[in-house]
């Protein structure tokens, strides 16, 4: 039983395929790459596939089908006729081989809808014509642009059938492949044309209606507001007005992208959300779908909302029905520079849609801009120049571009050329510019300390909380001299930052920087080793230092330096202390009279002094630290007071030592920390 079924099967299948097969004598037809050859083929019915195929490109056209299809042991394909009736012919493993890429499925369709071009167009396939026969191909090429523009494919992909061949030269019956992909390309662009004419069609308004004429003058009109009051009126006339929603979009986009100056009393907040936005894109793409730059704009508002898989989808489609429109490239690539810190190869994809936008658009400055700002953001100030100056050759007024321009060159060390920049955009736009601070370090670095200080200034001016503003601006002032000013400017610096150790460290680690920066090796170094004397391992510390000591040839000796992190790190857990638990306290003010004294702030130790006496008459201590705050802040008279009301005597009367003893030990301690006045030597003899 077994045996005979396996019988029965192999019967069935020697069987079927004779059953199907035909043998055809072909003397005349149209192979698709190469001239005619008489030929017998053995033919079969057609497969599902290639009678989709056929379907499709028929379902393109409105004239019937007059052919019937085979597949056949031919090349490719072919068209003939037999008598009255007209035959495709294809090869199923030429059909087989096209699946393989995107691009080759075109050629599949490109070679059939060629083959189907010549019977639709009734061409004579027995025609020995040289000429006509030549005319006859060029005619079926571009029937298959045509079809294939219809069926989704970019023109590229409408010529891969013909790029696929080894075609070059014309033969008997058939022209050069540079003439038949001009041939394909006409098809496919007069395809493109037709269909934006029947889309603009979709939704439009008559030329003398009242809608029309509310839209035409909301084009006109330069005020958003005004302009979207117009065209809300020409869509309540008309609500399948296609332009008027999307006009109405992009009013919308712009107004979301005004910067309203800060004085402007006549600016109005926007009463619509980007909900509003999408809504006028997607009626506006419900009537015109092919669209390709309504689809970015849409994409745009997805991205901005965050929506991110439908922006790419956006995009990807605006490009699929414009291969040419480099605003879909280039906002596919500001969508991949986005993704860079969460998608792996984001980096590669935003470079080649930079590319192919720079490629379609090497005019318009904004692409450049935005390489240039994708150059930036990854650190490549170099790239990020080049960049920057194609958009200023473009557009010599755009803002933005020359400020990441003056960054970079910052970040490069390059102040002069910074300076050049930010100079340029307070020109163009006093009221936008905003990087004094910047624009002061760049003065510092080339020495023009003054116009340091009044940049720095305006940034205090602004935000009184700037610690790094003081600090800069006091190595400036102590450059030109002013040594009390610039330590007061320290001392606010590291009050309005953290007073945690780390963050005192790192201060005077700027200000001992800065000053080796600036000309001021020995008094830097001495602020370095300050530091390093707590902190040996400090990374900037050490790296400044070994900077300098290269340049100078100058070996720092760490045993001489003044105590400036311990008395400065004091001062400011003193300051933190009296504001945030001791407010109230004799003892806190008195704790910040000490530290303000060998911090440098006289002023200070003075007021917290007398307030530590008011809060305590008895707290004899705080004259003990007032005789010499006096003193450094040159008011001899009150410090002498103090010094001969004491002299002899005890503070407290369990103290081991008088009062002489005390003040003569800090006056020492003064001298060694760095401090030096010219009455230190009265003082001294007043005591003896």
């Amino acid at each position: 039983m077994i045996m005979k079924n396996v019988l029965l099967f192999c019967f069935l299948v020697y069987l079927s395929p004779l059953q199907a097969q035909e043998p055809m004598l072909v003397e005349h037809g149209c192979n698709f790459a190469a001239a005619d050859n008489e030929a017998e083929y053995y033919t079969y019915d057609p497969s599902a596939e290639a009678e989709q195929i056929v379907e499709r490109i028929m379902q393109m056209s409105v004239l019937p089908q007059n052919f019937i299809i085979k597949s056949a042991d031919c090349k490719n394909a072919l068209a003939t006729t037999q008598g009255k009736q007209r035959y495709i012919l294809y090869s199923t493993a030429f059909l087989e081989n096209f699946k393989k890429e995107a691009n080759t499925k075109w050629a599949a369709y490109c070679v059939l809808a060629h083959e189907i071009g010549h019977h639709l167009s009734n061409h004579d396939l027995e025609q020995t014509d040289a000429s006509l026969r030549k005319r006859y191909e060029l005619e079926a090429d571009k029937f298959a642009g045509g079809v294939l523009y219809r069926l989704g494919a970019t023109l590229e992909e409408a010529q891969a059938g013909i790029r696929t061949f080894a075609l070059e030269g014309a033969s008997q019956t058939h022209p050069p492949k540079r003439a038949r992909l001009e041939a394909v390309a006409v098809g496919w662009k007069q395809a493109e044309e037709l269909a934006a004419e029947a889309d603009n069609a979709i939704g439009s308004a008559a030329p003398d209606s009242k809608e029309k004429k509310l839209y035409q003058q909301a084009l006109e009109e330069k005020n958003n507001s005004k302009a979207l009051e117009l065209l809300d009126e020409a869509i309540a006339l008309n609500e399948g007005f296609a332009d008027a929603y999307l006009e109405r979009g992009r009013r919308r986009i712009d107004w979301l992208r005004e910067e309203p100056e800060e004085e402007d009393e006549d600016y109005e907040e926007p009463e619509f959300s980007e909900t509003d936005i999408l809504e006028d894109l997607d009626a506006y793409l419900s009537m015109r779908p092919k669209d390709s730059k309504a689809h970015v704009l849409r994409g745009d508002m997805y991205r901005f909302l965050r929506e991110h898989d439908k922006a790419l989808d956006e995009y990807n489609l605006a490009i699929r029905l414009d291969g040419g429109n480099a605003e879909a490239y280039l906002s596919r690539a500001i969508y991949h520079m986005g993704r860079r810190m969460t998608t792996t190869n984001s980096v590669e994809l935003a470079e080649k849609d930079f590319a192919k936008a720079v490629e379609l658009a090497p005019g318009n400055p904004e692409v450049w801009f935005h390489k240039g700002y994708f150059r930036f953001s990854g650190g490549e100030y170099e790239a990020a120049i080049a960049d920057f100056n194609k958009t200023l050759e473009l557009a010599p007024a755009e803002y933005d571009a020359l400020d990441l321009r003056a960054t970079s060159f910052y970040f490069l060390k390059r102040y002069g050329e910074s300076l050049s920049d930010f100079n340029r955009m307070q020109a163009l736009n006093p009221k936008k510019f905003n990087d004094e601070f910047t624009r002061g370090i760049c003065y510092q670095h080339v020495g023009k300390h003054r116009e340091a200080i009044a940049d720095f200034d305006l940034v205090i001016e602004k935000s009184i909380s700037g610690g790094d503003a003081y600090i800069h601006r006091g190595v400036s002032k102590r450059v030109l001299g002013q040594k009390e000013a610039a330590y007061e400017d320290y001392l606010q610096g590291l009050e309005n930052d953290f007073s945690v150790d780390v963050y005192v460290a790192k201060n005077i680690t700027l200000i001992g920087c800065l000053l080796c920066e600036t000309g001021l090796a020995d008094e830097g170094l001495d602020w370095l080793n300050s530091v390093l004397a707590e902190y040996p391992n400090q990374e900037d510390a050490l790296a400044c230092k070994q900077k300098v000591e290269l340049k100078t040839g100058k070996k720092a000796n760490p045993g001489h330096a003044p105590k400036y992190y311990l008395y400065l790190k004091n001062y400011v857990q003193a300051i933190d202390q009296q504001k945030k638990y001791f407010s109230n306290s004799s003892d806190a003010y008195l704790k910040l009279c000490r530290s303000a004294l060998f911090a440098g702030a006289y002023k200070k130790s003075i007021e917290a002094g007398l307030e530590a006496l008011k809060k305590d008459p008895g707290n004899t201590m705080a004259e003990a630290y007032l005789a010499p705050a006096y003193l450094l802040h040159n008011e001899y008279a009150k410090a002498e007071t103090l010094y001969k009301k004491w002299k002899g005597k005890k503070f407290k009367a369990a103290d081991a030592e008088t009062a002489n003893a005390l003040f003569l030990k800090d006056i020492a301690e003064l001298e060694a920390s760095g401090f030096s006045h010219p009455d230190f030597k009265k003082v001294k003899t007043l005591l003896k």
